[in-house]
């Protein structure tokens, strides 16, 4: 490596952190998501050239605020939201999935950090070694998880 270069420095972040991380980071979303119910709408527009869209059931049917996502024109080729599949998986994983995951993943950064404060390693802190949560939170907080 060349002297003008230098590597560069990584701070490892305990595994309770990483959990505890990607809670926070869901909770952040939360706070400025559309409530919930959500559900699907295969066809939404007088023209149908949208193929789905999610609302939201907490506000009033038809209003803006009750507009979750909606976008996919079928006529000029380009949009979002094209497979209804994909608004029934986003209505699925409404701001209630979201939260009870963050609970879980807050309680899982609990029992890791006592794990760790007994055993003095992370070796098997997370999941008593399978370390599901700990992929989940790593894929929420951007990183690649373990395969």
């Amino acid at each position: 490596m060349p002297s003008s270069q230098t590597p560069i420095e990584t701070t490892k972040v305990s595994l309770d952190a990483e959990l505890r991380n990607a809670a926070a980071k869901l909770r952040k979303h939360l706070k400025h998501a559309t409530d919930g119910p959500w559900v699907t709408s295969t066809v939404w527009s007088p023209r149908a050239t949208c193929t789905s869209a999610v609302y939201s059931h907490a506000h009033p049917a038809g209003s803006v605020d009750s507009e979750v996502v909606a976008s996919g024109r079928i006529r000029s080729g380009y949009g979002g939201i094209r497979n209804p599949w994909d608004a029934e998986y986003i209505a699925l994983m409404q701001p209630s999935v979201g939260a009870a995951l963050a609970k879980m993943l807050d309680i899982e950064a609990e029992v890791v950090a006592s794990r760790i404060a007994e055993d003095g390693t992370e070796e098997y802190a997370a999941d008593y070694g399978t370390g599901y949560l700990l992929d989940i939170a790593r894929l929420i907080n951007g990183e690649e998880a373990a395969s």
